[in-house]
């Protein structure tokens, strides 16, 4: 299916990634470009405030994996734990995991792992009076703060890291795009930061190209990029890439 399919991923660094695996054993022709680079935001007093005051909270969200990698960092180096009286949520099971190796509980969406799907689960639907505190790494989560607000007492960010765009990286992703099959995007930050499609070539036909993400409000924002090929996946959990990709490329 995916034989000498050009697939462009961009986004952050890891370890392993099972999507980056996938293709590479479906002999998919990848270009992948760790294009978010990430780093503490450990020196900032919203921070030091945040972890000082973390019992003030009823329930506390981690975005992403990094965000409780970092929370974790920034707990051993002040020598910290969490309380346990804080109930812990997360927007996807790579987090919820790790979430799980210092306290027990983390409750986390079992099929879409969203914002939206979060905010789905019946925990999330009485938090009236609550305080809630949303790690994250320096933007996003508008609407999970944002609808949490419509119940909850105050809803915080903890911006515990930072992510940067590279871009020397930028520069080879924009120019690789127009010579691709498929761009696989996970981040606002990144589908933005390309920018719009005429403004990288105007006399490219952009209509070949297929943007991949997983959630609708991403495909809205390539909508506004120009973006003409569309396919929004479940979950970007491989499973739902996966899936996707066949329906790209049946």
């Amino acid at each position: 299916m995916l034989e000498n399919k050009k697939i462009l991923v961009l986004k952050s660094r890891r370890g392993e990634d099972d999507l980056l695996e996938y293709l590479r054993d479906s002999s998919a022709i990848l270009t992948y470009f760790p294009i978010i680079e990430t780093e503490s935001n450990f020196c900032s007093k919203a921070v030091t405030s945040a972890f000082n005051n973390l019992d003030k909270y009823k329930l506390a969200i981690f975005v992403s994996p990094n965000a409780v990698k970092f929370t974790f960092e920034y707990l051993d180096n002040m020598k910290l734990t969490l309380p346990l009286e804080v109930s812990y949520f997360a927007v996807g099971k790579v987090s919820a995991k790790l979430l799980c190796e210092r306290v027990d509980n983390v409750i986390y969406p079992q099929t879409n792992f969203s914002s939206e799907g979060l905010l789905e689960l019946p925990q999330l639907k009485k938090v009236s009076g609550d305080r809630i505190l949303i790690f994250r790494g320096g933007q996003g989560s508008e609407i999970l703060r944002d609808s949490l607000l419509l119940k909850a007492k105050s809803v915080d960010y903890c911006d515990i890291y930072q992510r940067k765009i590279n871009k020397s990286y930028l520069a080879q992703a924009r120019q690789k795009m127009k010579d691709v099959d498929c761009l696989v995007v996970f981040s606002a930050q990144v589908l933005s930061s390309l920018g719009n499609l005429n403004a990288i070539c105007s006399k490219q036909d952009w209509s070949k190209l297929t943007l991949l993400v997983s959630s609708r409000r991403l495909a809205k924002i390539g909508e506004e990029l120009g973006y003409k090929s569309i396919k929004v996946a479940n979950t970007s959990l491989v499973e739902s890439m996966e899936l996707a990709f066949s329906e790209i490329f049946r």
